[in-house]
Parts: structure tokens; sequence; C-alpha cells
């Protein structure tokens, strides 16, 4: 995929992880925001905005040659508890030109003793960011998605064996 005349190149990741735990634990992981975030790859300065609608995090990374970090503004748009919900995050880093926005769908499904999450993540990144090879961004947007992931089931796991 060529980035667009604006450098955008779009990217869309989605996995499923099971993990040990029931799903009301996991749904409430998801919202103690200090938990969630220690399992957000490059995250600092975490904080809620409005309680259970819009957070605001800092979050650094290397994208290929580039150290990024992106002030982000996160907003929940819908909310099923406790099977599902949807969130926007987007943020500029004004040193490198780069902007970044995700759209981010996450379901949780009972299974036997555990629960199935999935994490459906639809990303773009604009700037000069959005004109490193696709193969770059490919990368770095899955490996940010796996370790969540992991890190989501290893603190519920570790948690639920105290």
């Amino acid at each position: 995929m060529a980035p667009s005349k604006n450098g955008r190149r779009g990217l869309k990741v989605e996995r499923e992880v099971r993990i040990e735990a029931p799903r009301q634990a996991v749904w409430d992981f998801l919202w103690d925001v200090p938990r969630l975030a220690a399992c957000i790859p490059g995250a600092k300065e975490v904080r809620t905005v409005e309680e259970g609608r819009r957070y605001a995090a800092v979050v650094g990374e290397k994208v290929g040659p580039f150290k990024v970090q992106f002030p982000l503004e996160i907003e929940v748009l819908e909310v099923q508890a406790p099977e599902r919900l949807r969130a926007r995050a987007g943020g500029r880093d004004a040193a490198v030109d780069g902007l970044v926005k995700v759209d981010l769908e996450v379901a949780l499904t009972a299974a036997g003793d555990g629960t199935t999450l999935k994490l459906a993540a639809d990303i773009s990144v604009l700037g000069k960011l959005g004109t490193l090879g696709h193969s770059v961004i490919v990368r770095k947007g899955t490996d940010i998605v796996d370790r969540f992931a992991a890190a989501v089931r290893a603190q519920l796991e570790s948690e639920g064996k105290r």
C-alpha cells in the first residue's frame, strides 16, 4: 500500500486471546486506568479526564528511525458492559510531524472459566511517519497490539493465582 499524498498509511490489526479469568474480572480490569495503562507499551502520564468517557496519555515508541512521543486524547464511544466497548484515540508528535489515529473495538466473551478477549484496531499514521515503508508501520502496529494483549493476559492471570 503506497502512502497517500498526505503520507497516510492505514493498518487493521485483529487479535484474539484467551485469558484465564472470568469475564467480569477482565471487564473491571479494562476500566482500572492505572492497571490498564501498565499494559500499554510506552504509556506514561495516563490520566482520567472524564470518568468512563475521556482519558489522556502520553505514549512513546521507536518507529523506524524515529523516536516518537504522542500526547493522546482517548474517547470512549460506546459501552455494552461487560461485553464490548469502542474507543477512539488520536495525537500528534510535532517533533517528527507525525499524527496517529486509532479506532479500537474490544469484545469479551465468556469461555468456560475464562474469557476470550478480541481486539480490533484500525490505525492511521499520517505525516512524516506515514511516509515510512508499509512493512515498518505494519510491524510496529502489530507489535504494540500483541504486547498489549500479552500484558493484559499476564497481569490478569498472575492476579488470579494469588
